[in-house]
């Protein structure tokens, strides 16, 4: 055999086999399952919010498919960076060929892949980000969670009119979702006849916090409002309590983790934060039925990413019932979506892709998030 023939042979074989790899990864419809992709923080320093966030998903494929398998979710861990978020939706698009995908922990990382979504026409609908800039992030862009804008008015009046706080310090991640929800209280403190006695940033998974806490402790703020994840939250609470900082703690919905209290501990103790309209302890049927599926399979009490994520596949899982397994007819579906009952409380969806959803308030009391009523 000459060389020709079996390189001629070869490219043959690889033209076969990338064919069924091909035609395997884009036989979701055909074969009577509906894969829909998963960018997810499975590890890194949203994990703490994309761990529960899968498990929410899971339990709904497992309401889904109980009868027999329907769903499917292929999950990428984008390990908590935007590069990662970029790639992982990438792969889902070409190699798996799927139409929609759900997750999406991070705005910066929503907003890298936005002109992804909207250039390959598949859906892109995140769970938890919360910067307002998603708001023109594009046709094929949508998230069920609240923009940040709604957290950081709701948080401006409760301090000036519920608390009557007057001077306030800002600390916040140097991340589009923290940005957001300080430009807001900001503004809206400010509108309120509130004042601010300082404001910094800091970066992400930073380990010492002390130099902006000791100048934050000077200025005598009545309150702190912190923007940014668990973790970095946890840090700053332990060390400006070991600074003797004497002044309210506020916060943006980042903080209701289990890894804040896990790591702050008592120093958690009063720190009220918005969050959405997710409440465990709510006497409705169908948030019963999750809250006590949860804890059975996985022994702990649900939190909003997980109750979003569990939503977020329910609707997509709906909308292509109702208009079919394609890009086009989920992304009309979604905005078709009014008054969705879902157990992370009802929403609709306005022109933008945008949900429209109320936010609630929690203190951590006795290591636990507490109800806040206001």
């Amino acid at each position: 055999m000459s060389k020709n023939v079996r390189i001629t042979i070869w490219v043959l074989v690889v033209i076969i086999v990338v064919g069924v790899i091909c035609t395997l990864s884009n036989t979701s419809k055909e074969n009577g399952v509906i894969k829909i992709g998963s960018p997810l923080s499975l590890t890194g320093n949203n994990a703490v919010y994309g761990q529960p966030t899968q498990r929410g998903m899971d339990l709904a494929v497992d309401e889904i498919n109980k009868n027999g398998k329907k769903v499917e979710i292929i999950y990428e861990d984008e390990k908590s960076t935007t590069e990662g978020v970029v790639s992982s939706f990438q792969k889902l698009i070409t190699i798996d060929k799927v139409p929609v995908t759900v997750g999406f922990m991070s705005s910066g990382g929503v907003l890298a892949a936005a002109s992804i979504a909207n250039e390959s026409k598949v859906v892109l609908l995140s769970s938890l980000a919360g910067s307002d800039d998603i708001k023109n992030a594009g046709d094929y862009v949508f998230r069920i969670r609240e923009s940040a804008s709604t957290h950081g008015i709701e948080m401006a009046k409760y301090a000036k009119n519920v608390l009557g706080i007057n001077k306030v310090a800002i600390y916040y991640a140097n991340a589009a979702n923290s940005i957001s929800y300080i430009d807001y209280f900001r503004n809206e403190f400010t509108s309120l006849g509130g004042t601010f006695v300082f404001e910094g940033k800091y970066v992400e998974k930073s380990s010492d916090f002390r130099s902006d806490l000791t100048k934050i402790k000077n200025t005598k703020p009545d309150a702190i409002y912190l923007a940014g994840v668990a973790a970095d939250m946890a840090n700053i609470l332990v060390q400006g309590k070991g600074l003797g900082i004497d002044a309210k703690w506020l916060a943006s919905a980042g903080a209701e983790s289990p890894k804040l209290v896990d790591v702050a501990k008592s120093a958690a103790e009063g720190l009220i934060f918005t969050t959405p309209s997710f409440n465990p302890d709510q006497k409705e049927s169908r948030v019963e039925s999750f809250v006590s599926a949860y804890k059975q399979k996985y022994g702990e009490t649900p939190s909003f990413a997980a109750a979003n994520g569990y939503d977020a596949v329910m609707l997509v899982y709906d909308v292509i019932k109702k208009n079919g397994y394609d890009s086009e007819k989920i992304k009309k579906g979604l905005y078709a979506t009014k008054d969705y009952p879902g157990v992370g409380g009802t929403f609709s969806f306005d022109e933008f892709g945008e949900v429209q959803k109320p936010v609630m308030f929690k203190v951590v009391k006795n290591g636990q998030f507490v109800v806040l009523e206001k």
